[in-house]
C-alpha cells in the first residue's frame, strides 16, 4: 500500500513514475576513536569479535556489549568463541569488566560470559532488555551452543537444560537465558532452534521447521511476540558458483521467522535474496532492521564470493517482510586489506539512536572470509577488532537527479486520500548552482491542480528534515487522490510525508 509518511526514506513502492532519477547513498562516518577495542587479552588475542548485541541499556544508562572473543590462530568455524562482555559510559571508551564467573590461567577474572564448560562455544548472542519485567527475567538472551567443542574442552552439555532421552550431549542449537543484571545467566530453554552439522562444519539449506540458527538475531516483535532474523541456504542461482568458497553447494539469502512464545517458531520466510541487478557472486550474511517513520531501516551485511569480502548496504520495509534495495552502493565499503575492517565488516544486531545520530558497532576483521587461491572450500582464521560507524538520523540515501549539472530528475508519487494534509520535505538543495527543488500536486488524470502547478510552487532552499511545502494556492492538499511530482535538479529528497 501506497505510504504517506516515507519521511525517513524512499522505497521504489513509493513512486509511480520516474524521469531521469538516481540514488544516492550517504557514507556511514566511522568513528575517529576506532579501533574502540582491540585483543589484548589470550582468549581475545585474534579477535575481539561481532556477532552479538550492543545497546545503550535504559535500566542503568550504560552502553554495554555481548560479543565474541576468539585466541589467536585457533578460530576455526566457532571451535574456540567465547561469549565475553564490554561496557562504556559514553559509547566510545569501553572497558573490559573483571569477572568472576570464568577465569583463566593467570586471569582469576575476566569479562568472559560464558567460557566453553558453560556448553561449549558461542554464538551470536542476542540480548533483548524487559526493564518492566520481574528483576530476574529483565535480561532475556538467545545464544547459539556448541556442546563439546572444542573437542576434549568443551562440556557437552548446556547446565540447567535436561537433555532429550538417549542424547549423550546436547545439540548445537539456541539456547534461552535469563538474567537479572545481564552478567549471570541462567538456562531456561532449549534446544530450541538446531544447526544442522557434518563433523565440525554447519551445513545449509535449513530446510526443516526447527533448523538453522547460523547468523540469527532475535528481537522482541510490537505485537509481544518475537521475530528471527537469520541467515539461510537456498540453490545457487546460475553462475554464482565460487569453488573457494565454504558453502559453494548454495547461496545465503536472508530469511524470518516470527513466534508468540519465544518457544515456537514459525517455518522459514526468505524475505532478501540477490537478483538481477546485484552481481552474480553476492550473497547476504546478516540484516539489522531499525524502526523508522513510516517503516523500517535494514543494514545489509553483503558477502562478495569473489574477492571473500562483506561491506553494508542499506534496505527497506514497511513491515519487516517485504525488502527494497534502491540504491545498491556500499553504505560503508572495507578498508585496504590488512587494515581493520579491509577484510570484513560484521555488525551486531541491533542499531543504538543516540544525539541525533544512528550508531552502528562491528567487528572489523583485517582479513577475508577464505582463500581465493584454493581449489576447494576454505576458511581463513579471523582476526580484528571492535569500531563502530554511524550516520545522521533520516540520512541514508537520497533520490537525486541521474544527470546532475544543470538537469533535472523527477518522481511522481501514487495518488493518495491526503486532503487537508500538509506535505513536508526532508531534503536538502546545494549550494552549487544553486540547487532546486521543486514540487506540483497532480489530480487523478495527471493534470496540476490549479494553485497547486509547479509554477505556483514558493521556492526554498536549505537543508531540512520537515520543510513544509507551500504553494500560492495554499499549504494543504486541497482534494484526496493527489499526487505529488517531484522535480530535482542538485537537489536531495530523502523522504516525505503527508501531515
Amino acid at each position: 500500500m501506497p505510504r504517506t509518511n516515507c519521511l525517513s526514506m524512499l522505497l521504489d513502492d513509493d513512486i509511480a513514475d520516474q524521469d531521469t532519477l538516481a540514488w544516492r547513498v550517504e557514507p556511514a562516518v566511522p568513528d575517529p576513536a576506532n579501533p574502540l577495542l582491540e585483543p589484548h587479552f589470550p582468549w581475545d588475542s585474534g579477535s575481539v569479535f561481532a556477532h552479538g548485541t550492543f545497546v545503550k541499556d535504559p535500566i542503568d544508562g550504560l552502553w554495554k556489549g555481548w560479543h565474541l572473543s576468539t585466541p589467536a590462530g585457533e578460530d576455526r568455524f566457532e571451535a574456540f568463541r567465547r561469549l565475553t562482555y564490554c561496557e562504556s559510559e559514553d559509547g566510545v571508551n569501553w572497558t573490559r569488566p573483571e569477572l568472576d564467573i570464568a577465569p583463566q590461567p593467570g586471569y582469576p577474572k575476566t569479562n568472559i560470559i560464558f567460557d566453553h564448560d558453560s556448553g561449549g562455544a558461542s554464538q551470536f548472542a542476542s540480548v533483548l532488555i524487559h526493564p518492566d519485567a520481574e528483576p530476574e527475567r529483565r535480561y532475556e538472551m538467545f545464544a547459539m551452543r556448541v556442546p563439546g567443542r572444542p573437542e576434549g574442552v568443551g562440556a557437552n552439555f548446556i547446565p540447567g537444560i535436561a537433555r532429550r532421552p538417549g542424547e549423550d550431549r546436547h545439540p548445537t542449537a539456541v539456547y534461552r537465558y535469563f538474567s537479572s543484571d545481564g552478567i549471570h545467566w541462567t538456562a531456561e530453554e532449549g534446544p530450541l532452534l538446531e544447526v544442522m552439522t557434518i563433523g565440525n562444519r554447519m551445513i545449509m539449506p535449513y530446510t526443516t521447521p526447527i533448523g538453522g540458527a547460523d547468523h540469527s538475531a532475535y528481537f522482541k516483535g510490537e505485537d509481544g511476540g518475537y521475530e528471527l532474523i537469520q541467515k539461510v541456504g537456498t540453490t545457487m542461482h546460475p553462475g554464482g558458483l565460487i569453488p573457494y568458497d565454504c558453502f559453494p553447494m548454495g547461496r545465503r539469502v536472508i530469511g524470518r521467522r516470527t513466534s508468540p512464545d519465544g518457544s515456537d517458531w514459525s517455518p522459514i520466510e526468505v524475505i532478501i535474496e540477490p537478483d538481477w541487478k546485484d552481481a552474480q557472486d553476492l550473497q547476504f550474511m546478516e540484516l539489522a532492521p531499525l524502526k523508522v517513520k513510516g517503516g523500517h531501516l535494514g543494514l545489509l551485511c553483503c558477502y562478495n564470493l569473489r574477492e571473500q569480502t562483506i561491506n553494508w548496504q542499506w534496505a527497506g520495509s514497511q513491515d519487516r517482510r517485504i525488502w527494497e534495495r534502491p540504491a545498491r552502493r556500499p553504505t560503508l565499503d572495507n578498508a585496504p586489506l590488512g587494515d581493520y575492517g579491509g577484510g570484513m565488516l560484521w555488525p551486531t544486531h541491533s542499531f543504538i539512536e543516540h544525539e541525533g545520530r544512528v550508531y552502528m558497532y562491528y567487528g572489523a576483521l583485517e582479513g577475508i572470509h577464505g582463500d581465493i587461491y584454493s581449489d576447494q572450500p576454505s576458511l581463513h582464521i579471523f582476526n580484528g577488532a571492535l569500531c563502530r560507524a554511524s550516520w545522521e538520523i533520516d540520512r541514508y540515501w537520497a533520490a537525486v537527479s541521474a544527470s546532475g549539472g544543470v538537469n533535472f530528475g523527477s518522481l511522481t508519487t501514487h495518488p493518495l486520500p491526503v486532503a487537508g494534509k500538509q506535505l513536508v520535505l526532508n531534503a536538502a538543495t546545494s549550494t552549487v548552482g544553486p540547487g532546486e527543488l521543486e514540487v506540483e500536486l497532480l489530480d487523478p488524470d495527471g493534470n496540476p491542480i490549479e494553485g497547486f502547478s509547479r509554477a505556483d510552487y514558493v521556492a526554498w532552499h536549505g537543508d531540512a528534515k520537515a520543510q513544509p511545502a507551500r504553494w500560492s494556492g495554499g499549504s494543504v492538499a486541497p482534494r484526496d487522490d493527489v499526487a505529488a511530482k517531484f522535480y530535482l535538479r542538485r537537489s536531495r529528497l530523502y523522504g516525505f510525508a503527508w501531515e
